[in-house]
């Protein structure tokens, strides 16, 4: 048995560094940039981020794995209302309720929300937590879809956030501050700037399930079984049922 398996089925071996995406975990074949890329996820979940700790970090996971739509015409919960301070170690109400809207309600994300959520939380915690939520939702989709069971959490790390703000942050009509000194690229590369090691860990997911690399800016793409067109059209959908406007 090869040492990826092993470490999928097993758990993983986080201090080895041991890949938590074996190729041959998966009943079919998947590109092995995309499973680097969900390696390089997973290894960064139990490591302290930028401003939540490992243990933290992991139950934003947990809680975005255990998030379920409510039923129709169920009001939004106000924020505001929310107990801000965790309980026995565990996440705080508040900030289960922003991972639940933002792993599976976020049609109903308003800027009032989200100024309401950043002002609360501060916007590098909110940045990060989102920046979790959008890296592992891909990663958890793609194993369920192919039938591969859900790759276990990895150990929390010690060690304390950097806490540290990047270097070229403000305001540019985002939710949050992004990177406005020198940017000459689309907005949604920036979007989670404010948490750079997450967010070139997002991009990394993105570029290697989407466009394959270099390849964006080309018209027809033959490194893929779908052409363009395809790949296009189930992104444009898949955005309509997500409500995703941009």
């Amino acid at each position: 048995m090869e040492a990826g398996a092993f470490a999928w089925r097993h758990g993983g071996d986080y201090r080895r560094g041991v890949p938590w995406f074996a190729p041959d975990s998966f009943p079919r074949p998947v590109d092995r940039p995309i499973l680097d890329a969900f390696d390089a996820v997973w290894d960064g979940l139990g490591r302290p981020g930028t401003w939540w700790t490992a243990a933290e970090r992991l139950g934003i996971v947990d809680a975005t794995r255990r998030a379920e739509p409510r039923g129709i015409g169920v009001e939004a919960i106000d924020l505001t209302t929310l107990d801000p301070a965790p309980a026995g170690g565990a996440l705080s109400p508040l900030v289960h309720e922003v991972v639940y809207r933002v792993a599976v309600d976020a049609g109903r994300i308003t800027a009032d929300w989200a100024a309401t959520a950043v002002d609360l939380l501060g916007p590098g915690p909110y940045t990060e937590l989102v920046a979790l939520v959008v890296q592992t939702v891909p990663v958890d989709r793609l194993c369920a879809l192919l039938g591969r069971g859900l790759a276990p959490l990895p150990p929390p790390q010690p060690g304390d956030p950097t806490r540290q703000v990047p270097e070229g942050m403000g305001e540019g009509g985002a939710f949050v501050p992004w990177l406005v000194d020198g940017w000459d690229g689309p907005n949604v590369a920036r979007a989670l700037s404010y948490v750079p090691a997450d967010n070139a860990r997002r991009l990394q997911v993105v570029i290697t399930m989407y466009s394959g690399g270099s390849r964006f800016d080309e018209m027809v793409w033959e490194h893929r079984a779908l052409s363009r067109p395809q790949i296009e059209l189930v992104a444009a959908r898949t955005s309509a049922v997500n409500e995703c406007f941009y």
